[in-house]
């Protein structure tokens, strides 16, 4: 039958175990299961620690493992959407460019294609307006010459006296006539000259001769060496090469 112990031999198994290094048979106890809702050994709350803190790490680098990843994709999807944007603005860029380069040519085209029948007709009316130009200047020139022919004839016709100033303009002129000139005038003018001009032809030598060929208000000298036509068509004649000569020159510049 079991004996527990008391205070005394307690005391007393301890000092001669502390001798002997064995227990008495009166020593042992008997065992007893230990509670189940007691604590877990010491070696296992080591080990569940252990895997706790593997567990942990294991998460902890899973986690910096996808943190580190989501930074990856996040970074490659920002540089692909800026090279992206880049690309698209470049292109979009150049597009227009090209787009504006190929409307201004296409521009310039059209405008060439237009304006170059609109330029020959241009040219054309310029041509015929510079044409029209001549024609009428040389018209007026003609209605002028005409106009001023009238008005001296009629001039002529009421101061017939304007021969005498003719005739002695010859005479001044040409002195070297000394082979017995003779002055053509017209019969009307005849008496007029040789009334007022008969001393002096004669003391020039010149013979007043007249001639129904002349037109009245001109004059011709002739000699053996020749002659001098003061006419009224051979003056009037005159009158137009000039103002001709004049009107082209001024056309051409």
């Amino acid at each position: 039958m079991f004996k527990p112990f008391s205070a005394h031999d307690e005391q007393q198994e301890r000092a001669r175990q502390d001798e002997t290094g064995v227990m008495s048979g009166d020593a042992w106890r008997r065992w007893n299961m230990d509670d189940l809702s007691s604590k877990r050994p010491v070696h296992a709350q080591h080990a569940n620690s252990d895997s706790a803190d593997t567990s942990a790490e294991f998460i902890h680098n899973a986690e910096l493992a996808a943190l580190k990843e989501q930074a990856r994709k996040e970074a490659w999807e920002q540089a692909y959407q800026e090279g992206l944007k880049a690309g698209h603005d470049e292109g979009f860029t150049k597009g227009y460019q090209d787009a504006q380069d190929a409307v201004a040519q296409e521009k310039e085209a059209l405008i060439a294609e237009t304006l170059t029948p609109v330029t020959a007709l241009a040219k054309e009316f310029s041509d015929a307006l510079n044409q029209m130009d001549t024609l009428i200047g040389e018209s007026l020139v003609e209605l002028a010459l005409a106009v001023g022919t009238q008005l001296a004839r009629t001039q002529l016709d009421m101061q017939p006296e304007q021969i005498l100033n003719i005739a002695r303009e010859l005479l001044q002129s040409d002195p070297a006539f000394t082979d017995k000139p003779r002055l053509h005038v017209h019969p009307d003018d005849f008496a007029l000259i040789h009334e007022h001009m008969r001393e002096e032809l004669q003391i020039a030598g010149w013979h007043l001769q007249a001639d129904e060929r002349m037109a009245r208000g001109g004059c011709r000298l002739t000699s053996h060496k020749g002659e001098r036509d003061a006419s009224w068509e051979t003056r009037s004649e005159t009158v137009r090469k000039q103002l001709r000569t004049r009107h082209t020159a001024e056309d051409s510049e």
